[in-house]
């Protein structure tokens, strides 16, 4: 596993020793302003800004007597989000104390169960980090699993446009080098993951902005993310060239790209390989994965040593956790000493 970082942000703030060509995906709090469809006309974003308007301001009004899904959108050129509302932080030594702040999310969570609940056994001397507003909701907590340190980050948006990646610099090839929690908080995420170091392996399929930047897919599983916040595997072999990788991202609405791996489930199925070129999956290294568990929703889970827990992962030992947990689908991403989930600025896992 590389020593050097990477990074997938995600809502909150990831810190470790990072490396240029890091990768960053974030989830950011949206406030619902600026809510403009990038192609739009001027008349035509005047009348989607006030429909989007009208939708919230009635959402306000009428509260307390039926709930309305208001709308939340950052336009895609937007670096920098709304900064994170630090009253809204919280933090919890039982996952009982949580049960309030889920029913309080019952409007954005849309139905759906989360991962977290109040039967899991918090790591010991470990506390739970939340964070809730209308447009996200982000739980971190703590859990021995397997003798070694699992740290989860559930996160819930109300927008895909809040889960975002980052480049070191915001720039493809740039010789900078940051730690993700320096990378975080350029870009205001409530929590971020660190993810993969693109430009110290060349190889994988880079997406960022909707641009194609390498197309490299003979070797590794890639991980595309669409414009509604979906996850896509393309396994290794099936994008080679510049012209077949702008055609899927073209014909799938893709703005960004992972390039680590292996792909750990697909459909709700177990698909982890037993072998891979990266990663040393057999080995037991600390680990890093993405989860999708729902629309806009999300798993982020590390593994760690901490304390006494002294053991770490083979890849496939991580991918039957997350089936365990219900995932319909999981990557893997760059772990090792630079596997970070931060939430709030602050480190929230044992980083090797």
């Amino acid at each position: 596993m590389t020593k050097i970082n990477k990074f997938i942000a995600a809502i909150a703030a990831v810190c470790c020793l990072a490396a240029s060509a890091a990768m960053l995906s974030w989830f950011l709090r949206s406030t619902g302003s600026d809510i403009v469809a990038d192609s739009e006309s001027p008349s035509a974003s005047i009348m989607s800004a006030f429909e989007v308007f009208v939708n919230n301001s009635s959402a306000d009004a009428l509260a307390d007597i039926t709930p309305i899904k208001k709308v939340y959108r950052i336009p895609e050129d937007t670096l920098v989000a709304p900064e994170p509302d630090q009253s809204r932080f919280g933090t919890a030594s039982s996952p009982a104390e949580l049960e309030s702040v889920i029913d309080d999310a019952f409007i954005l969570l849309e139905g759906e169960d989360t991962v977290f609940n109040s039967d899991i056994e918090l790591m010991p001397g470990s506390k739970v980090n939340y964070y809730l507003d209308d447009s996200i909701l982000a739980i971190t907590w703590k859990q021995a699993i397997n003798d070694a340190c699992y740290t989860f980050s559930e996160i819930k948006i109300a927008d895909a446009s809040q889960f975002r990646r980052y480049l070191a610099n915001n720039s493809y090839g740039s010789a900078f080098q940051y730690r993700t929690s320096d990378m975080a908080s350029t870009v205001n995420a409530v929590v971020a993951m660190s993810g993969d170091f693109y430009k110290y392996r060349p190889m994988g399929v880079v997406v960022y902005g909707r641009n194609v930047f390498r197309a490299d897919g003979s070797e590794i599983d890639t991980c595309f993310i669409d414009s509604n916040g979906d996850l896509h595997f393309v396994r290794a072999g099936e994008i080679t060239s510049q012209a077949s990788a702008e055609s899927f991202v073209n014909n799938n609405d893709i703005l960004f790209s992972l390039s680590f791996g292996p792909i750990l489930i697909e459909d709700g199925k177990n698909v982890c390989p037993d072998a891979y070129p990266i990663g040393e999956v057999n080995l037991t290294y600390s680990r890093a994965a993405i989860a999708q568990m729902g629309e806009r929703h999300y798993l982020l889970v590390t593994i760690n040593y901490e304390g006494s827990y002294l053991a770490a992962s083979t890849v496939k030992q991580l991918s039957d956790v997350l089936m365990d947990l219900g995932a319909p689908k999981a990557y893997t991403l760059d772990g090792g000493q630079t596997g970070t989930i931060v939430m709030n600025d602050k480190v929230i896992n044992n980083v090797d």
